[in-house]
């Protein structure tokens, strides 16, 4: 018996719970710079602790969407679609992780 349904469910569970804080973090942060020039936010996102929680977000977020769309993907497409439609999906997702990893990486980091 295959335990990949299991495994998808508990990463998917373990990833709502790590996003619910990074979600509070980011939205006091956002409410606090309301109305500041791109020069402060900018300042604010060359923090390294800023640039990697903000990257935790996104590539958590992009996995988390990534197993979504595959349960909604298995459960609802019964057409010869459905493996085009899942490489689809880990194709996005992974463009979603790499574009924010050198984002970040090329903001915070590089300077």
């Amino acid at each position: 018996m295959s335990r990949k349904g299991t495994s998808s469910f508990i990463i998917q569970r373990a990833s709502a719970v790590l996003l619910i804080p990074l979600a509070i973090w980011l939205l006091i942060n956002i409410v606090a710079h309301i109305g500041a020039d791109y020069a402060s936010a900018r300042a604010w996102l060359e923090a390294p602790f800023n640039g990697l929680l903000l990257g935790a977000f996104l590539i958590i977020g992009a996995w988390h969407m990534r197993i979504g769309m595959m349960e909604i993907i298995a459960d609802y497409i019964y057409s010869s679609l459905k493996g085009a439609l899942l490489f689809i999906n880990w194709l996005v997702a992974l463009g979603v992780i790499a574009a924010v990893a050198w984002s970040i990486y090329h903001i915070s980091f590089a300077g």
